[in-house]
């Protein structure tokens, strides 16, 4: 249990979230999680907090679940821990290792450059930026243009997003990927792609982060 508490603090200060903020986006009252974490009750999330709370912190329900296996959050850390003192209040572009079939890439998790913070980052110290590869997201997204992307911001379905997936082996980098969330459950995500038009499903328990596009360079 208190690998959950720990995972749940880790994700809130990585979001900047206070636990009254994170307490009342997951429909409860403004002490919920400070009880849950000072007083041990509940002793355990219900079912319906679980859930919210999942979604709201971009991690799998089941990695809050008691007893559960640690969730592996170790390709999260140079997206989430990026200080936002840079000069000029730029944001990091983050690196893609190469690009790949079906909009598939390699996420290598690198900072590449610094870009000027756009409008829709402002206030957002964990914002990054990063380039589009392929052609699947045309005409709404380009090969080569930058988007900008808010870890903190809520992911709703028709949101266009980055998802990073787990690697399929262990020490490869994660797959990346820029979609439209089309349909989202417990149990899977559905993604949208324009080009060619197609949808396909991800099971939760193979994502490992999945952040809302805010805007673009073009």
């Amino acid at each position: 249990m208190a690998d959950v508490r720990d995972l749940i603090r880790r994700r809130l200060a990585d979001m900047g979230l206070s636990m009254k903020e994170a307490s009342e986006r997951t429909g409860r009252n403004h002490a919920y999680l400070q009880q849950y974490f000072e007083r041990g009750v509940p002793a355990s999330l219900p079912e319906d907090v679980r859930e919210k709370l999942a979604a709201l912190l971009q991690l799998s329900p089941d990695a809050l679940r008691s007893g559960a296996p640690a969730a592996d959050t170790s390709f999260l850390t140079p997206l989430l821990t990026v200080s936002p003192a840079n000069p000029a209040d730029k944001v990091p572009v983050m690196g893609i290792a190469e690009g790949g079939d079906e909009g598939w890439s390699l996420w290598n998790g690198e900072i590449v450059d610094y870009v000027q913070r756009p409008s829709p980052l402002a206030g957002a110290p964990q914002g990054y930026a990063t380039y589009v590869f392929g052609t699947s997201m045309e005409p709404r997204y380009h090969p080569g243009e930058i988007i900008y992307v808010h870890p903190g911001k809520p992911v709703t379905i028709g949101s266009y997003v980055l998802v990073q997936v787990k690697a399929k082996h262990d020490g490869e980098p994660p797959g990346a990927l820029v979609k439209r969330l089309s349909r989202r459950t417990a149990q899977k995500i559905v993604l949208e792609q324009f080009n060619p038009p197609k949808t396909f499903d991800i099971p939760v328990k193979d994502v490992v982060s999945i952040h809302r596009i805010v805007g673009s360079g073009e």
